[in-house]
């Protein structure tokens, strides 16, 4: 007589599809939205914040040209950073963008 193969867990068949599905790779991409100021740093993470992967590449938009700078003198231990949470290699470069709204006057209603 065969035994019956025991039930699986909802944790194990998470974590199976965690690992094996594209719905997966995003909810472990999204950890560095929801980890973004653990990730960058008390410094950092005010004037930048995480725009979209591509290709395992982050692209982060900065408040300013002077933000961007300092993202790009730190974006090696932001990458490294990131895959530490991970556990494996999920951004491979990090490819910096201003912010749109950079640079305009703030109080425009005084015209």
């Amino acid at each position: 007589m065969k035994r019956k193969k025991e039930p699986t867990s909802i944790q194990d068949v998470l974590a199976q599809l965690a690992h094996e599905t594209e719905l997966g790779r995003q909810l472990e991409q999204a950890q560095i939205w929801s980890r973004w100021p653990e990730i960058a740093g008390p410094r950092l993470f005010e004037h930048g914040r995480p725009h979209g992967i591509r290709d395992n590449v982050l692209f982060v938009e900065a408040d300013s040209p002077v933000w961007m700078h300092k993202f790009a003198y730190r974006k090696w231990d932001l990458v490294r950073r990131i895959n530490k949470i991970a556990g494996h290699e999920l951004i491979s470069d990090i490819f910096l963008v201003l912010s749109d709204d950079a640079g305009e006057d703030e109080s425009q209603d005084n015209v």
